[in-house]
């Protein structure tokens, strides 16, 4: 994962979807998203749930549904959900896209200074190798 990129993919399921649908609609998009990733890549999810979606299932069904996206597919690292009216509209979609690359540049930050952090730290405690002097003799003493 270290060498890998972090990916957030905003899913916004359209009005068509009705509770009945959510699962195989998230199974489609997660296995869409685990398909394009790269080895070592993460994917976090945002879902935006209306207030039809996320009430008409009840809260252990769709956090089994959550779950079992996270453990089928490896790409997926976390799934965020977020009560909405109705579903986001091409504008909402581009700022919510906006807000994510803000996010990704954080943490980008952030795992750079770890990386310094932690390479300080190792070279810290790193100790030279010791010299060793042998008293050998040559062919030619």
């Amino acid at each position: 994962m270290a060498s890998g990129q972090i990916h957030i993919a905003i899913l916004n399921p359209g009005v068509g979807i009705t509770p009945l649908r959510l699962r195989g609609w998230l199974q489609k998009e997660a296995a869409a998203i685990n398909k394009r990733a790269n080895p070592g890549d993460g994917a976090i999810l945002r879902l935006f749930l209306t207030k039809k979606l996320r009430y008409g299932l009840p809260a252990r069904k769709l956090d089994a549904i959550l779950q079992a996206l996270t453990e089928r597919y490896p790409a997926i690292l976390r799934i965020e959900t977020q009560l909405v009216e109705a579903p986001l509209t091409p504008e909402e979609m581009e700022e919510q896209t906006r807000i994510a690359n803000v996010h990704l540049e954080k943490f980008r930050q952030r795992a750079e200074e770890y990386a310094r952090r932690k390479q300080a730290e190792a070279l810290e405690n790193t100790r030279p190798a010791p010299i060793q002097w042998h008293n050998l003799k040559s062919a030619l003493d």
